[in-house]
This record gives C-alpha cells, structure tokens and sequence, in this order.
C-alpha cells in the first residue's frame, strides 16, 4: 500500500511540507512542497501508528530539523 497524503505543515519562514503516512508500515513521510518541477524527495520522519499521532511526529521531525 501507498502512503497516502494526510496534510500539510507550515514550518514558518514560508516552508510548507506534504505529511504522508502509510498506514501499513507505520511510516511518515514528509516531503517539501514547491520547488523543481519534479518536486522534492519524500524524506521518512519516523513511525506511527495512528494519523493524529503521524502529524505529530512529522512536526516534530521538522522542528528538530530547523
């Protein structure tokens, strides 16, 4: 399966990211938005098992990240 598209975050300084989340592995993405034409590469932000908990850790994955 897929990972599917579950939201955006606006990590400020204009920088808005793609949260996906594949239910079956458990596993977050994110994903700059913008950019080349081609896009940016899914970078894997961790695990979850829940889509409130993927969004959680995508947050944090990018406020680690700054």
């Amino acid at each position: 399966m897929a990972a599917t598209v579950i939201g955006r975050i606006n990590s400020g300084g204009g920088q808005i990211y793609e949260v996906s989340w594949d239910a079956v592995a458990k596993a977050v993405y994110v994903r700059k938005m913008g950019g080349s034409i081609f896009g940016e590469p899914k970078l894997r932000a961790g695990t979850a098992s829940k889509a409130g908990d993927a969004m959680r850790t995508a947050e944090a994955y990018l406020y680690n990240k700054r």
